[in-house]
């Protein structure tokens, strides 16, 4: 579903701070991605929202054509270019801003696939960033502009930022613009949060927030299932957590506690604790 580029809000959230609770209207797109590795290879098939930012469809395109291929070794979707084919010869590229971007009074809205009129079933290509003439002209305060919305994505990749990040809706010091995709935001916290804690929860937000817990409860259940569950497991523990186990007993040794039960108690508070936290939360 729709998630909002700038403050992380969405609409199928498993919590009530970032839901989206205005009525947003989107279409789902199939784009067909160029193989970036092989141009004469079969197109890519892509799920998209004609409600992404340009970027966030550079993400979506980046995981479906490298998919097995580490993170670490994929290209990232800001030293990339989205290219719209129409035809042999018609190509456009797609920026979060450019000279078409909408302004409305101080408010400067990050483009969509929809801002474009990208249609359902359109060739696109990742393509190496270039700068052009084109580009150059509108530099001064787009690359600003870019460079801090570039940063908000970064802070909202941060999984310790989830839970405490807030809007970065700073106006531009040029322009005095504010950027926003999905949903605008007062410029204070602590009149969002006003506004936030006056609000109950109505019944069509919490149907969809059980409805997305529901979605995912399997998932949940089965992680837990793996971890914890010792009469189903087919296989022996990741290298890892013998890795610790064996630093623990070296340790015990290395202090002379020969205590078995003391032992026991190490391992069984680092493993959930030590190992299993940090897999699931820096995964």
């Amino acid at each position: 579903g729709p998630i909002d580029a700038i403050t992380g809000e969405a609409r199928y959230s498993l919590s009530e701070d970032k839901l989206i609770r205005q009525q947003i209207d989107y279409k789902t797109l199939t784009l067909n991605c160029v193989n970036p590795e092989n141009e004469n290879a079969p197109e890519v098939p892509v799920k998209g929202l004609d409600c992404d930012t340009v970027t966030q469809a550079k993400e979506k395109l980046l995981d479906a054509a490298y998919k097995g291929v580490p993170y670490s070794q994929r290209p990232k979707a800001a030293d990339m270019d989205l290219e719209w084919r129409q035809g042999r010869m018609a190509r456009i590229i797609l920026q979060d801003e450019d000279v078409t971007t909408k302004i409305d009074n101080d408010w400067k809205r990050l483009n969509t696939l929809a801002h474009y009129q990208v249609t359902d079933g359109s060739s696109v290509a990742l393509v190496p960033k270039q700068t052009s003439a084109y580009n150059i002209s509108n530099s001064s305060t787009f690359t600003k502009s870019l460079s801090r919305y570039e940063s908000m994505l970064r802070t909202a990749s941060s999984p310790d930022s989830l839970r405490s990040r807030t809007p970065m809706i700073t106006p531009d010091l040029e322009s005095g613009t504010k950027l926003w995709h999905l949903v605008k935001n007062h410029d204070h916290l602590d009149q969002r949060e006003g506004d936030r804690g006056s609000k109950m929860v109505s019944e069509i937000y919490l149907t969809r927030l059980l409805a997305t817990k529901g979605t995912l409860q399997k998932f949940v259940d089965d992680l837990f299932e793996t971890i914890f569950s010792t009469a189903h497991r087919g296989s022996a523990l990741p290298l890892a957590i013998k890795y610790m186990f064996d630093f623990l007993d070296e340790q015990a040794d290395k202090h002379q506690i020969h205590d078995a039960d003391v032992r026991h108690t190490w391992k069984s508070n680092c493993l959930p604790l030590r190992f299993w936290v940090n897999v699931i939360k820096n995964p």
